[in-house]
């Protein structure tokens, strides 16, 4: 039984790393995959991290207020959920109200870390395990371990670690992270095509659409210089996004749904850089 651990921003990583060692304390045969090195992401997409996407049965996510619009977790969650029959996507939420949740992670689930919604998770990937534990097995297991696992989260909550508080990060950072994963994962050889298989690309997909319209609200009434690079580096990266997944979605049954959003917000935005332009007296 294999799950997947998806995690972004330090406090997210520690509370990872605390379930991957505590896991397979509770249930032997759980083989959690938790890469602990950020950019590895990027570099290792292709292969190791890709292979074990596919092969995970289960996907945890751990969300905390830092990184509920990460892009390397809204894809990963669509890609463990890719095939709905064989992927399951628990989010646990540390810190924040499932009402904070917004885009792609609103399909999910998610329930406030604690005792019986962890033992609730475990009752699940125990019921999916080739020779699960009986009910009081598990149950002895669980209650054996839990105040280790506890201990340790809450440790990592309570942190005031000024290096667990990222700074903030302006369009640009944000555009250039997910257009990395986009390029990294383009490239690698397209699934058989149904609305299953495609689910991880329509994910990325709307993550890109709902990052595009979070912007224009945002800067609705700015009239800098600053925000007009923003834009167009918005748009350049809409762009290029929409032709590099096209081809991986082309053939679902939702592509126009999502074809026809993005062509609705890419108008959009070309109509508030028009309208910024005019305004700062740019030539056009």
């Amino acid at each position: 039984m294999k799950i997947f651990i998806s995690w972004s921003g330090e406090k997210s990583r520690q509370i990872g790393e605390a379930f991957r060692n505590w896991l397979p304390e509770v249930i032997q045969s759980v083989r959690p995959y938790f890469t602990p090195d950020d950019v590895a992401k990027g570099q290792r997409w292709a292969t190791e991290i890709a292979e074990n996407l596919h092969n995970s049965q289960f996907g945890l996510f751990c969300l905390t207020a830092e990184n509920l619009t990460a892009p390397w977790l809204l894809f990963e969650a669509g890609a463990v959920s890719k095939d709905s029959r064989n992927g399951k996507v628990c989010p646990l939420l540390f810190g924040v109200d499932s009402a904070q949740l917004a885009g792609p992670l609103l399909q999910f689930q998610a329930t406030p870390y604690s005792r019986d919604e962890v033992f609730k998770f475990m009752k699940v990937v125990n019921a999916e395990t080739a020779t699960p534990l009986t009910e009081v097995q598990l149950e002895r297991a669980f209650d054996r371990c839990w105040n280790e696992l506890d201990d340790n989260i809450q440790s990592i909550l309570s942190s005031k670690s000024p290096d667990l508080t990222p700074a903030p990060r302006s369009l640009q950072d944000m555009v250039e992270e997910t257009l990395s994963i986009v390029r990294s994962i383009s490239f690698n050889p397209a699934p058989p095509v149904d609305d299953g298989s495609v689910n991880h690309w329509l994910v990325l997909l709307q993550n890109a659409i709902d990052y595009g319209y979070n912007t224009l609200r945002v800067t609705e009434k700015a009239e800098q210089a600053v925000v007009l690079d923003q834009l167009n580096c918005l748009q350049a990266y809409l762009r290029l996004t929409a032709n590099l997944i096209t081809p991986k979605i082309k053939p679902a049954k939702t592509f126009p749904k999502y074809s026809a959003q993005m062509t609705k917000l890419m108008a959009s935005l070309d109509e508030r850089i028009k309208s910024l332009t005019i305004a700062l007296d740019i030539p056009f």
